[in-house]
């Protein structure tokens, strides 16, 4: 009769809960039918949760006077921008825009198809790198590729204002493909990219030889090929072994992915170089942005410049965070003071200017180096 009434008393409380009320008795147990009706009673109440937010998501949507697709295929920093944009977006708007999420590559993760499918209206913002720029604009954008082209990160965020402001990128883009870059005040700007290897790299001669991995991008391999190094085109998920193997000698990367693909394992050194930076942008769809209003307008402005200065100030943290956690690894970091940072520059800018003196924009690097 008592555990009959414990039964009913007890119904609606998680099994674990009935565990513990039963501990202290060893002529008791749970029934299994209790423990049964208890766990579908917490899957009920867990449908029913994310059924009202369903609903109140719904509800939210009908009430909006508008609504934004924002897509990504991000994680980490990139993601917190791309959520830190739909938030303040919302914030801003006061709920007459609604903010549709697809952040972690629900929509796809080709970069490319992304590009095109924003440009046809498929959604209304990407977040994503300078494809679309690199598109419409290969005659600057070839000049960001060369190692040693940018001094710090304001820097970056000159050059991307003044191919808006005076080379009509957004004018192109436009034009060609429906899609405005949302430059502000600022872009987002990757921390800087360094060299690992096995031995110490403080000069070009140090380069002569070595089976050096790059991106295959022609101003990359450009750069590192005029100090004497031989490029291996290896893909990132192969490079740790490469390492480890000797197919590779070094390779160059940001500190998140030489983290992330645990080179501190079969590098023994990281060379501070900053030879050079990335840039993240949200982008619209020029249809979906020319339907809003001015203040609407400025609203997105607001969210994108939120997004990128998050990115920004977090990214700079990591960065000097994961050097100290490098060194901790059992990393030795060669400091910027004791690299021949001129040396290589002289190694590797004049050749590799001349060599795309004909596709690149004339006197574009003298206008970058100007800002």
């Amino acid at each position: 009769m008592r555990l009959r009434q414990l039964k009913r008393g007890f119904a609606g409380v998680a099994a674990a809960g009935l565990l513990l009320l039963t501990a202290g008795c060893g002529s008791l147990s749970v029934p299994e039918t209790t423990a049964a009706k208890a766990e579908e009673t917490t899957a009920a109440q867990t449908k029913a949760e994310e059924k009202t937010e369903a609903a109140s998501r719904e509800e939210a949507l009908k009430e909006a006077k508008k609504t934004v697709r924002v897509v990504g295929n991000l994680s980490g920093l990139s993601l917190d921008m791309g959520n830190a944009f739909c938030d303040s977006l919302e914030e801003l708007s006061g709920g007459s825009i609604a903010v549709e999420r697809y952040l972690t590559g629900q929509v796809g993760t080709n970069d490319e198809d992304l590009c095109i499918a924003l440009s046809e209206g498929n959604f209304d913002v990407y977040l994503t790198s300078d494809m679309l720029a690199t598109w419409v604009l290969p005659e600057w954008l070839g000049y960001a590729n060369v190692a040693f082209c940018f001094r710090d990160a304001d820097h970056v965020k000159k050059y991307w204002t003044m191919l808006d402001q005076e080379y009509a990128l957004n004018g192109r883009m436009i034009e060609q493909y429906n899609v405005r870059a949302l430059i502000t005040d600022s872009v987002a700007v990757r921390t800087p990219r360094y060299i690992t290897a096995n031995k110490e790299i403080k000069s070009p001669q140090d380069m002569k030889g070595l089976k050096f991995r790059t991106p295959s991008v022609e101003g990359v391999v450009a750069s590192w090929q005029a100090c004497g190094a031989s490029i291996v085109p290896i893909p990132f998920g192969e490079l740790y072994s490469a390492l480890q193997t000797g197919t590779a000698d070094a390779q160059e990367n940001p500190t998140d992915m030489i983290m992330q693909g645990g080179f501190y394992g079969v590098q023994k050194y990281m060379m501070l170089t900053s030879h050079q930076y990335g840039a993240y942008l949200f982008h619209a769809n020029e249809t979906w942005y020319q339907s809003l209003s001015d203040t609407e307008k400025d609203w997105v402005s607001q969210a994108a410049t939120k997004g990128y200065e998050l990115f920004n100030e977090k990214g700079a943290e990591q960065d000097a965070q994961y050097i100290k956690e490098l060194a901790e690894k059992g990393m030795t970091v060669i400091p910027a003071e004791e690299i021949d940072i001129d040396a290589f520059k002289e190694a590797i800018i004049g050749p590799v200017l001349e060599k795309f003196k004909d596709s690149w924009a004339k006197d574009g690097w003298e206008a970058i180096q100007a800002l």
